[in-house]
């Protein structure tokens, strides 16, 4: 049977709220990429809504999704049949621009669908498209900024939002923002700022010792419980979390000794990294979401494969510190250094190396729709721990997310 695996990378406007997810996809056909947007499947809309939701402001939100179409779905007569609001068709760069295309295009932006053209480099013969288009895309990494520049002032005399994809650095970003774009793609949010002579704040350094001493192969419950009640905020939201209707407790907690007798060291360990995580306010949500995913997507991985060695909590604590640096906005060895965890955690983020490593390079390259660096053999276990996970980290932002 063949198999779609998908991946979203998010679209941000120039204050760095999520505005829209591009669905990545891997297929062993074409058709099969038509299931995705095909009304006749029911599973089609399923799919996509798992990717594409999300809590902002403890609030559910659905987000339109980019997503590139082959050239045979433009050669046919049907519309996808998801809401017009939630579809943003992309025409790839290396179509044939012909009148069969562009009498497609003109169907979809007809029938309500926005048309974005993907990768776009200016030639006369992409005019008619041009005339066609809501939103136009430049590659920061293919282009160059010098090329950017160019770019823009080619596509000044049409009526069209630019969006910026690659972006690498906040630097790139800053200058495309004054270019005019309105719209962001890229890793600029897995890098730090990084701060010459950072260190971690009190309460950082706290929620880390606290995940360090969870992670021990002995942990020191009473020190854990006493390093929890130096911090009173960390305290107050991890017993109102315990006491939550969410985890249905059959009675209240009402210290940290109770709630780690109840919860159970595994449970404590995960509830103090997403509390770490939720503290972050410099950086935009999106960041949290990608590391709460990671974190949930390995554990699931690790504990549902049948080959795996490797321990769930391990798996989970391992995805939360592989993009701290970038939330910390510290140097990623700095962190390590600062922070007692295992050397197999260690040298899974520094070098990707043995079982814990290989598991988490697997996952990067699942979340990031790099599918020629995934080799794994399950996809479809993949698959589905990935739609768990992101329905997890949703579950999870509405209850750690301030109101």
């Amino acid at each position: 049977m063949s198999q779609v695996l998908m991946a979203r990378q998010p679209i941000f406007d120039r204050k760095l709220n999520v505005v829209a997810y591009e669905l990545l996809y891997r297929s062993d056909d074409q058709l099969n990429v038509a299931n995705v947007v095909d009304g006749h499947h029911a599973t089609s809309n399923v799919l996509v809504n798992a990717y594409t939701s999300i809590i902002e402001n403890q609030e559910p939100k659905k987000l339109p999704a980019f997503l590139n179409l082959p050239r045979e779905m433009f050669e046919t007569d049907s519309l996808p049949a998801m809401a017009r609001k939630q579809l943003v068709i992309e025409v790839l760069e290396d179509v044939e621009v012909d009148q069969t295309l562009l009498d497609a295009v003109k169907r979809y932006r007809e029938a309500g669908y926005n048309i974005a053209l993907d990768d776009f480099v200016y030639r006369p013969e992409y005019i008619p498209l041009l005339k066609l288009a809501h939103i136009v895309k430049l590659d920061v990494l293919a282009l160059g900024m010098e090329g950017i520049r160019a770019s823009v002032e080619q596509l000044k005399p049409y009526r069209i939002t630019l969006l910026a994809e690659k972006v690498e650095t906040y630097a790139q970003l800053q200058e495309c923002i004054e270019l005019g774009f309105k719209l962001f793609q890229g890793y600029f949010l897995h890098r730090p700022e990084i701060v010459a002579g950072r260190r971690l704040e009190s309460n950082e350094a706290v929620l880390l010792q606290i995940l360090a001493e969870l992670n021990a192969k002995e942990p020191d419950t009473a020190r854990i419980a006493k390093l929890i009640e130096q911090d009173p905020a960390l305290t107050y939201r991890l017993l109102k979390i315990v006491n939550s209707a969410s985890l249905a407790l059959k009675r209240q907690v009402n210290d940290i000794h109770e709630a780690m007798i109840i919860l159970g060291l595994s449970e404590i360990q995960k509830w103090i990294s997403l509390l770490a995580l939720s503290g972050q306010k410099t950086k935009p949500t999106e960041l949290t979401r990608q590391i709460l995913t990671v974190a949930r997507l390995s554990e699931l991985i690790a504990e549902r494969s049948p080959e795996s060695q490797i321990a769930p909590s391990t798996a989970f604590l391992c995805g939360v510190l592989d993009r701290l640096d970038a939330l910390l906005d510290i140097d990623r060895e700095q962190l390590l250094e600062q922070i007692a965890v295992s050397d197999e955690i260690k040298l899974a983020i520094r070098e990707r190396s043995g079982p814990l490593g290989e598991l988490a390079g697997q996952v990067q390259a699942l979340c990031e729709g790099d599918w020629e660096a995934l080799t794994c053999d399950s996809p479809e276990l993949y698959q589905q721990c990935q739609i768990e996970a992101l329905a997890w980290t949703n579950d999870t932002m509405a209850l750690i997310e301030p109101a």
